[in-house]
């Protein structure tokens, strides 16, 4: 089967990775000959990891338009590919500009994006994904998958544990200082009070770490950046146990050398963290106006793991030192939380979907 896996490519990858790892729990299915398409930091991952990948090129906008250029070329690549099925992540306007194609169309969604108190957001979402044959709503905390029939009219909807890409589990017990990995998330949405927030965040974290690798608890810290998040100043003069490098950027292959992750609270990150157990400092950075929820209702969803930890309030410097040593204690301790993940029922969803015939309701409303 031929797969056109269209990700939104910015601010960072959150809307990239859940794809290329549902592409490849199909591909366990049976052949498969995957062609992505993004822009921006996406583009720049998928093809760094060497998948098949078109660069669609930034749009305008936040999102690609249902008649902007970049909707065209994914028409013609879904013709010129022969596609069999066409995953979207992302980009709620390109179900429409692929209506009239005979192809599966599966929307990988955010449950954010759909559920919750109604605004224009969620009800824009419902009425464009109508056009598509089916939507997979990754979730975290979701203990099994279900039918979400609620959501959309017409439209399969099936609410699964959050998707993940495989990740080495094996850990190194910490012999020496703990090494801790600090990632500010994708990025911001082009919203200058996240932004801020964000940055805000990482500069009260470096403020508690800085005496903790003083005292030698601490031996490195790697932080890993978002596409527009900045460190304070005072942060880049040189300091033998930071490192800060500039993202965003895949984490995956960074769990395993590190025994902590410090992280804001964003729906992929945690999703990884969870699977693999990585114990965990959650900061959900709630400053957007539209979306200052969603990073409350991610740390929610995790709270009940082992290895989670968040603070009553990351502004608190004495609340989020406190965390901070309770997570290290438990990285030392071995404590894992490995939770669950949605890949094969979600696979199975939609292989099930691609040879059968559904998508004779398509665009109903």
């Amino acid at each position: 089967m031929n797969i056109v896996a269209v990700c939104r490519g910015q601010p960072g990858l959150g809307r990239v990775v859940p794809a290329v790892a549902l592409t490849q729990a199909i591909a366990a299915e049976g052949t498969v000959t995957a062609t992505f398409a993004s822009y921006g930091a996406g583009a720049r991952f998928l093809s760094g990891s060497g998948y098949c990948v078109v660069d669609l090129g930034s749009p305008d906008g936040l999102f690609i338009d249902s008649v902007a250029e970049q909707a065209l070329r994914v028409v013609d690549l879904v013709q010129e590919t022969d596609a069999g099925l066409v995953l979207i992540d992302g980009e709620f306007f390109l179900p429409v500009a692929l209506a009239h194609l005979d192809v599966p169309v599966v929307y990988l969604a955010n449950p954010h994006d759909l559920a919750g108190p109604a605004n224009t957001f969620r009800r824009v979402n419902r009425r464009l994904l109508s056009y598509c044959d089916a939507v997979l709503i990754s979730r975290l905390g979701c203990p099994a998958p279900a039918p979400r029939p609620d959501l959309i009219s017409g439209t399969a909807c099936l609410e699964v544990p959050a998707l993940c890409r495989d990740i080495p589990l094996e850990f190194q017990q910490p012999s020496g200082p703990a090494r801790v990995l600090v990632s500010t998330g994708g990025g911001s949405l082009r919203s200058p009070q996240l932004r801020a927030e964000t940055d805000r965040a990482l500069d009260q974290v470096l403020d508690v770490l800085a005496p903790l690798a003083g005292h030698g608890h601490i031996g490195t810290v790697r932080v890993v950046l978002g596409a527009d998040a900045t460190a304070a100043a005072r942060w880049h003069s040189r300091r033998p146990w930071l490192e800060i490098t500039q993202g965003p950027a895949a984490l995956a292959d960074l769990y395993r050398c590190h025994d902590l992750l410090i992280t804001r609270a964003g729906r992929n990150t945690l999703a990884e963290a969870a699977y693999c157990g990585i114990p965990t400092v959650v900061l959900p950075v709630a400053a957007d106006p539209h979306r200052g929820g969603e990073q409350q209702d991610n740390a929610g969803a995790v709270a009940g793991l082992p290895a989670m930890f968040t603070p009553r309030d990351w502004h608190d410097s004495t609340a989020l030192h406190d965390t901070v040593l309770l997570a290290l204690e438990a990285a030392r301790r071995g404590v894992r939380s490995t939770g669950r993940r949605g890949n094969e029922h979600a696979a199975a969803f939609v292989c099930g979907l691609v040879s059968g015939d559904h998508h004779s309701q398509r665009g109903a409303v």
